[in-house]
């Protein structure tokens, strides 16, 4: 399948309308977005007549979204409509009324069109096979497909025993082993990143995924953090 810049699939172009353009939501801070597109970053707004209506869990754009956008010649763009999703992330939230009697359970989008999910652990004190079998379960109901990392290989202890647990769990979820520190294993992950292709990462805070995207990337495009045990 051929792609746009912005990896939307040309086959789909058509969906876009006429006179719009494919782009892809980068960022969401409350009603505005950023997005990218053959023509570059941007931001953009919704156009409230074509959403209006909507439930704004699950029918508004999350992070990875590909909409149609019209673009503007002075401000942000508009966005016109959403565009059909492959795969997504939600998570549940509550809504009712003040005095809380009557709730309602909601499934809000929070990233969307991802290929693979990595599912990262590190070796050290953050590891845990329960966590990882609830990550499997969340990622095989996004659609996409799992892949689990673990991290922090080059100073790791008991990287055997621990690799056998998590074999355990992960049926034919493949496994990698990593250090961005030291480049081990990260030689591995290439095949994920062919063109067209996106992958997210989820993982507790610390565990590496800031020093992955950065290893990937070649620079240093996110804050590294240490792990916060209570995470």
């Amino acid at each position: 399948m051929d792609f746009t810049q912005n990896g939307y699939p040309k086959a789909w172009l058509p969906a876009c309308g006429e006179g719009l353009v494919p782009a892809r939501v980068t960022a969401v801070h409350k009603d505005r977005y950023e997005v990218a597109g053959d023509a570059g970053k941007t931001y953009a707004v919704l156009k409230r007549s074509a959403f209006a209506g909507k439930s704004a869990a699950e029918e508004f754009p999350a992070v990875g979204d590909f909409v149609a956008l019209r673009r503007e010649e002075a401000g942000d763009s508009l966005i016109m409509k959403l565009l059909p999703r492959t795969s997504r992330f939600s998570r549940s939230h509550f809504s009712g009324h003040a005095a809380g009697y009557v709730k309602t359970v909601l499934a809000q989008t929070v990233a969307a069109n991802f290929d693979y999910v990595f599912l990262m652990s590190s070796l050290n004190h953050d590891f845990n096979v329960a966590r990882m079998e609830r990550y499997l379960a969340m990622a095989y109901h996004s659609g996409a497909r799992p892949v689990i990392i673990l991290t922090k290989a080059d100073v790791a202890q008991n990287k055997a025993e621990k690799l056998e647990e998590v074999r355990a769990v992960a049926g034919e979820t493949p496994i990698h082993m990593i250090s961005a520190h030291t480049g081990q294993g990260m030689g591995e992950l290439a095949a994920y990143f062919a063109p067209g292709k996106t992958a997210v990462f989820l993982g507790s805070s610390g565990v590496g995924k800031s020093s992955l995207v950065n290893a990937l990337a070649g620079e240093e495009v996110m804050t590294v953090k240490d792990i916060r045990e209570d995470d």
